[in-house]
């Protein structure tokens, strides 16, 4: 059976979560037999996608976003239609049209990892892309024979702002994540504390650096790792400075490189080996919070914004939960973290055993089941 995954961008020439999910999809449904074509693209100067399966990858130069990925989407469509594969995977975001150039035999599943678009603040600012995002998810949804979501709470805003019925939608309930699935600690003279996440102003790094600036007088050895992708658009690139300059600034001040920003590691592994805790700050536009899982599969404390409670993979038992936004009660949880271990270890404990049941073999499994039904629904 040939399989298409369509995806505007891939691991590792793009470092985040839906880029992961998919990468990681190809290469469970590679290893279980099935030909897998991706289709992607690549802005030169970044590393270059990867897989064990073909890609076919359109080279491109940074250009407006909007422009850049509309051009996309119809070259992605003609590839398909070109490929004629049994069925055919979509990476959505939040304007991703290909699926409704697609011949309407080719069943199409799409992933649609988050709607924050229509409630996040920062996505309604941009009034004319907003509504075009709008527009095209409304065009998708109606279009795909399947939708596969990480949550309920993806679920809920895809059937009350766009009407789809909830038996065209599977929830996950989980992402599958990689890690040790034990406590891996590298002991060192600083307490270290992480985020990793893309560097966006929905990931809140500037409130996380803020909360950091609240804590050194009372934590001496302590010590900031931002780690993370530099992202696609201009908006991007402009917050990450203002990232850099922030932590310059407090570096400058306590005289010591007490934060470290870390852009399109190679490797994270070793940042969540070194890592005392973890710090997961976004204020908006997620689905789920692959990186949480991530931080839990080695067994670390994880400080969240209630963000992550609202998606499901965060919860009291398992992580320190603060209002999104509020850096004052995020310092206030890193120092309960950083004076009472036994505390953090026991959450840490909690998570770890939830990351342990996110298997990236049982996504593959859903999608299976999922290929088959869309596959039947339209040979009937």
């Amino acid at each position: 059976m040939r399989i298409a995954l369509v995806s505007r961008g891939w691991w590792p020439s793009i470092k985040g979560g839906s880029e992961r999910f998919i990468s990681k999809l190809g290469e469970e449904l590679s290893r279980r037999g099935y030909e897998v074509i991706g289709v992607t693209r690549w802005f030169r100067g970044d590393d270059r996608p990867e897989a064990p399966h073909k890609l076919i990858i359109r080279e491109e130069e940074r250009a407006l976003p909007l422009i850049s990925s509309y051009v996309f989407s119809r070259w992605a469509a003609k590839v398909v239609n070109s490929l004629s594969p049994d069925a055919v995977i979509v990476n959505t975001y939040w304007g991703e049209t290909s699926p409704t150039m697609i011949r309407d035999e080719i069943p199409i599943i799409a992933i649609i990892h988050d709607v924050g678009l229509l409630h996040s603040g920062l996505a309604k600012k941009h009034k004319f892309r907003h509504a075009l995002r709008m527009r095209a998810l409304r065009k998708v949804t109606r279009r795909v024979d399947k939708i596969i979501v990480p949550t309920k709470r993806v679920m809920t805003d895809l059937t009350q702002y766009f009407g789809v019925e909830p038996r065209r939608i599977r929830v996950l309930g989980f992402e599958g994540v990689e890690g040790p699935f034990k406590r891996v600690l590298i002991e060192n003279e600083c307490f270290d504390l992480l985020q990793v996440g893309r560097f966006a102003p929905n990931k809140g790094q500037l409130i996380t650096l803020e909360a950091f600036k609240l804590v050194t007088h009372e934590m001496p050895n302590v010590k900031l790792w931002l780690v993370g992708g530099k992202g696609l658009t201009s908006e991007h690139l402009e917050y990450l400075e203002r990232v850099r300059e922030a932590a310059r600034k407090i570096n400058d001040v306590l005289g010591r490189k007490a934060v470290e920003v870390v852009v399109d590691a190679p490797d994270v592994s070793k940042y969540y080996e070194l890592a005392d805790a973890c710090i997961m700050s976004s204020i908006g536009e997620e689905g789920y919070g692959l990186t949480v899982v991530e931080c839990m599969a080695y067994g670390k404390p994880v400080i969240a914004s209630d963000v992550f409670k609202e998606t499901g993979v965060a919860s009291e038992e398992r992580a320190f939960i603060y209002p999104r936004g509020n850096a004052q009660e995020l310092a206030r949880l890193i120092l309960h973290v950083y004076r009472n271990p036994e505390d953090a270890l026991t959450k840490a404990e909690k998570g770890l055993e939830y990351a342990r049941r996110c298997s990236w073999g049982r996504v593959a499994e859903i999608f299976e089941e999922e290929i088959e039904s869309v596959m039947k629904s339209k040979t009937r």
